[in-house]
């Protein structure tokens, strides 16, 4: 049994948990390719019964929430896989040239439609309207959806959260900043890494933002974590890329958690 403090995020040196964390992370990762098929079968009907007229509201509520929960459960299995993937170097970004602000502004809207539940609202600046640099869109995409999602879960009902680009030399930085909580400096040197959390939804296998470490690290960038007053800042910045590859590549294997990306990154909400 792992012992897990309330608000407290574990070591990685907690050879226990990293333990525990490896054997679960290990067993989504088993299973992989024998849950997506009903996975994505449970979805099509999800999809099938969203189009029934005339639904009762109890099942029109229902319905949502085992949509919400289906995307979660998805998100899981894919971060799991995914994790194994970066272990064994079969990850790598696909560049294609790209207007990198009509992106992440793209991102930010798709995002803001299910920002509902807590009413919190996204803005979005940028230095310049329009920058083409070669990237691998979905990498990005789910880097920006994972920050905005963790952002949600230390904002205030009706707060606010700052998606900031610029162009620095040679560099493209991101940067996404809430205005809530806030988190400690225990938490702070811990946050990127593989970790068992505890939060108010339960055990957290912390996979997200380690994934958008390694992701990041994939593109040569780095990505720094800075308190601010109120609220957290996450700070990217990542060498400005102009040659495109011959062909892009899906970052995960299955073409359906693509296409629902943002709903599977912000299914907690």
């Amino acid at each position: 049994m792992i012992d897990v403090e309330i608000g407290r995020i574990q070591s990685p040196d907690d050879h226990n948990t990293l333990d525990w964390l490896d054997t679960v992370t290990g067993y989504f990762e088993a299973l992989y390719h024998d849950l997506k098929t009903p996975m994505a079968i449970l979805f099509n009907q999800i999809q099938a019964m969203e189009k029934i007229d005339d639904l009762p509201p109890t099942a029109i509520k229902h319905l949502a929430d085992i949509k919400r929960s289906s995307f979660r459960m998805a998100k899981l299995v894919r971060d799991a896989n995914d994790r194994s993937r970066l272990n064994q170097g079969l990850l790598e970004a696909r560049y294609v040239t790209t207007d990198a602000v009509a992106l992440v502004r793209n991102i930010c809207d798709s995002a803001q439609a299910l920002m509902q539940a807590k009413a919190i609202k996204i803005n979005f600046e940028s230095a310049e309207s329009s920058f083409k640099m070669a990237m691998d869109r979905q990498m990005w995409e789910r880097i920006i959806l994972n920050l905005l999602a963790n952002c949600k879960d230390f904002s205030y009902q009706g707060g606010e959260i700052l998606v900031n680009i610029d162009i620095e030399g040679g560099d493209f930085v991101l940067s996404i900043r809430d205005y809530g909580l806030g988190i400690s400096e225990e938490v702070i040197s811990h946050v990127f890494s593989r970790h068992v959390g505890s939060t108010k939804r339960g055990l957290n296998s912390g996979l997200g933002l380690y994934i958008v470490k390694e992701l990041v690290s994939l593109m040569n960038g780095e990505v720094q974590l800075i308190p601010t007053n109120p609220g957290t800042k996450v700070l990217i910045r990542v060498p400005i890329v102009q040659t495109e590859d011959e062909q892009e590549m899906l970052m995960t294997i299955d073409d359906f958690f693509s296409d629902n990306m943002v709903q599977m990154e912000l299914s907690n909400l």
